[in-house]
């Protein structure tokens, strides 16, 4: 079985690649002096919005569920999921009349 010039070409690729990562100089990066500052201001209305939503902690109900989820203890209702998709559309349908 002969192999063509494709695999030959392939080679030589391969071994230029490698003799070439050799020859590859890197030099360190030099730090930069003189920048200026940055210089970052927080709104008020910014700072309410972040501690509303760092107060903001899951319900009871929302941590029970989840440590239910990670237990393997939670069970899905289908027919509360049942209802509860019949009372939206109940609700869509009533809206659009």
């Amino acid at each position: 079985m002969k192999i063509g010039n494709g695999y030959n070409s392939y080679l030589k690729a391969i071994q230029k690649d490698t003799t070439h990562k050799e020859t590859i100089k890197t030099e360190p990066l030099k730090p930069r002096v003189n920048e200026a500052a940055v210089k970052v201001e927080i709104s008020e209305e910014a700072k309410r919005l972040a501690e509303k939503t760092i107060a903001s902690a899951p319900s009871a109900k929302a941590q029970e569920i989840k440590a239910a989820i990670q237990n393997g203890t939670y069970k899905v209702s289908a027919e509360n999921i049942a209802a509860g998709m019949m009372k939206a559309m109940e609700e869509q349908g009533a809206g659009s009349e």
